[in-house]
This record gives C-alpha cells, structure tokens and sequence, in this order.
C-alpha cells in the first residue's frame, strides 16, 4: 500500500508539473523579424552618407514589422550566399529576392511585394536587342548570382554570348561605361538612378522589348524557410492589411513611379501578354482574369533541340517545362482544366499517357483532346499547350483592416 501511495503522489507530481511548466515552454510571440539584406543596390537598399539604411526595401520591410507589430533587425549578408545563411538560421528571411522557380525549390516565398522588369541597356544606336542572334560574341554583364546571371547563362551563353559577372553593381556599371562590356541586363529603377539618368549615363539606354524567362522571376517577394509557414503567413497578412489602407502604394511610388504608370496605363482587367524567346511570334501564356492559356510546349532541350531518348524522354521534358512554366506563372498542376496533345504517331499514344498520368492526380485530370499531326516544329515526337488557373491569395476578411 506504502508503494502504491508513492506511486500516485509521483504521477500527481508529474502532472502538476506538466501543467505548471506548459505555459513557459508555449512558444513566445514573435517580438522581432530579422530580414538579410545586402545594401549596395539603389534605390531598393543601401546606406547614405550618414550610414543609415535607405531605400523600397528597408521602407517596406519597416511598415511590414510596424503593422506586426515587432522589431525590424537588419543583417549584412552577401546576396550570393543569402539562402545558404538563412537555412543556417543566421536570420528570419531574406527581404527584396526574385521568386525564381529555381529558388522556391530550396526555399519559400512571401506574396509579391512589386513587379520585376528587366531590360537589356546599351549604347543608343549600338544595333543591338535582347537576342541570341544580336548578341552572339558581345559581351553582356550581370550580377554574380543574380537571377539575370541564371538566365543568361542558361538562355544566351550557350548560343556563344559572353556572359561576364560582377560582384558589384558599380563595377559592372564601369565596366560598361570604358566599353569593357557592351550591354548589361538590368532592372528599370536600379540602372535609371546608378546610369541613365546621370551625365555619364546619356550615351546609353533600353533597347529592345523587357527580357522575360524562367530563370528570371516575374516579382520580388521574401524569401523564408520552409518551415517557416507562420512567419510566411504573418507577412502575408501584414503585406495585404498594407495594401489596403494605400500605405504600399505609396511607398512603391516613391521608387517605382515609372513602373507603376506603365502598368496603370494597361487595361486593369485586359490580357497579359508573356513573351517567349523574342525570336518567336507568340507569347509563351497569355493572362485573362485568373486563366492562363500556354502555348505549344515540346520536350526540347536548352538549345531548342528535341531532347535525346525518343517519344518518352521528350514527354518527360514536356511535362517538366509544363511544371516550370506553371510555377512562373503562379499556378501548378492541379489547377490545369484543359489540355491538347499532339502526336507525330498515334501510335505513342500509350508511352505518353503513361509519362502525362505521373504528372496529374487520378482525381484531378484535365479535361484532354489528342490530336494527329503530320510533323512538329523542330521535328518534335510530341507537344502540349494547356489552360490553367491562376493561384490567388486572398486573407480571410476578418484580417483587413478596421474588421
């Protein structure tokens, strides 16, 4: 009996301080975000004369941090290393980055925080536009690590355009101003303060339409750990609550004017167009509300040849730049309604059907016609174009403002 009295009194002891330490061991709230940031980019983030930090990005992350009520810490981190150190939990999130699909493979990304545009700048006059063709043998400039180096790289350099990388915006900017380097990728407001809008800058310019690819991103949001889905959502709702009350527009019109009345100039509820290689006549999707309708995609490799394995190796590189391109486009898989084969042989029917059901739930398929061709560009075995919707984000009402 002795025994079995212990034995209660320790379980009563367990349990009375289960509930005593519950509390303290409750995750406390977040008092602070710690955003990386990597402050030699004009006019999105840098240090004035007096050292303190500037720019559309310290603003925005500050109002994010006010509206969460915390404290913004601001950490130096070399770009090229950012997703390395905030995997290594050096900091919370990594605040003004491409969401590139390559990128959301590793890690996670807020909502846009602005659009993304990139431009190819030369001297005026040069002959030179955003492709292959003008620019084989030219030297063409981008940032160490940026997603206009993956694009360049994966896009230009294989066709023979010089691809050379700089670690510093103002050295590639040198660079092109001595003639080292004849063009440089880069985005509107960044080179238009460092270059265009400078003395030294008149002799230069846009030339050509905006460079888009996969490699690039369409927007710059934050960027988190994947097992951050708290923080991911705490920004999301502070970014929605400061887009309702105008407190982000007006920061974004502070840097983005020129952006912002070129956008505003387009029918808000019109089509998007997005471009493809500029070498093609089509867009590689087209927007309409939150539908997004894909032109042909083949099983073609970074070249524009058809990949090498038959009918089946192509299908699987159909379906990878299907997945690619979806993601680009803010949309997946799941939300494809509609596709259309096309086949060099009916005869593959089976092999394709096979490789396309890996792709899609059984209790998701899109809707599907499969058509007999006589050939395909490029001699392709096999194509597909889709029509997707688009994912929206959207709070909860009870979060906006005054609710």
């Amino acid at each position: 009996m002795a025994w079995a009295k212990i034995f209660v009194l320790s379980i009563g002891a367990l349990l009375s301080g289960a509930f005593l330490i519950g509390p303290v061991a409750a995750a406390a709230p977040r008092s602070e975000i710690r955003f990386a940031i990597s402050p030699l980019f004009p006019p999105y983030e840098s240090r004035n004369a007096q050292g303190q930090l500037v720019g559309l990005n310290i603003e925005l992350g500050n109002a994010l941090c006010a509206q969460l009520d915390v404290r913004c810490i601001w950490v130096d981190q070399v770009f090229t290393h950012s997703i390395a150190a905030l995997e290594s939990r050096r900091f919370d999130a990594i605040m003004g980055m491409a969401s590139t699909p390559q990128r959301r493979q590793l890690i996670d990304f807020t909502d846009d925080l602005y659009p993304l545009t990139t431009h190819l700048v030369a001297r005026r006059y040069s002959g030179l536009m955003p492709t292959v063709r003008a620019l084989k043998g030219k030297r063409v400039g981008v940032l160490t690590g940026s997603n206009r180096e993956a694009f360049a790289l994966a896009q230009w350099a294989p066709a023979g355009v010089i691809i050379k990388s700089f670690w510093l915006n103002d050295q590639l900017i040198r660079s092109l101003v001595a003639g080292d380097i004849d063009a440089t990728l880069q985005g509107t407001a960044e080179i238009r303060q460092e270059l265009l809008d400078t003395e030294q800058g008149q002799p230069f310019d846009f030339v050509g339409p905006p460079v888009t690819g996969q490699q690039m991103g369409t927007a710059v949001a934050i960027g988190v750990r994947k097992s951050d889905r708290e923080l991911r959502s705490d920004l999301n709702r502070a970014l929605e609550q400061l887009k309702q009350s105008g407190e982000h527009q007006r920061i974004l019109r502070g840097y983005l004017q020129e952006e912002l009345d070129i956008a505003a100039a387009q029918p808000g509820d019109g089509p998007r167009f997005y471009p493809s290689e500029l070498t093609l006549p089509f867009s590689e999707a087209v927007r309409v509300g939150d539908t997004l309708y894909i032109s042909s995609i083949s099983g073609l490799d970074i070249r524009g040849n058809p990949v090498k394995g038959g009918t089946g190796a192509q299908m699987k590189q159909v379906m990878k730049n299907l997945h690619d391109l979806l993601e680009r486009h803010h949309s997946s898989l799941d939300r494809v309604v509609k596709c259309t084969l096309m086949l060099a042989d009916l005869d593959d029917l089976a092999l394709v059907n096979e490789v396309y059901l890996g792709y899609f739930a059984r209790s998701r398929l899109p809707a599907r016609s499969v058509l007999a061709v006589r050939r395909l560009p490029r001699s392709a075995r096999v194509a597909l174009d889709c029509v997707a919707l688009i994912e929206e984000y959207h709070e909860p009402q009870a979060l906006a403002p005054g609710n």
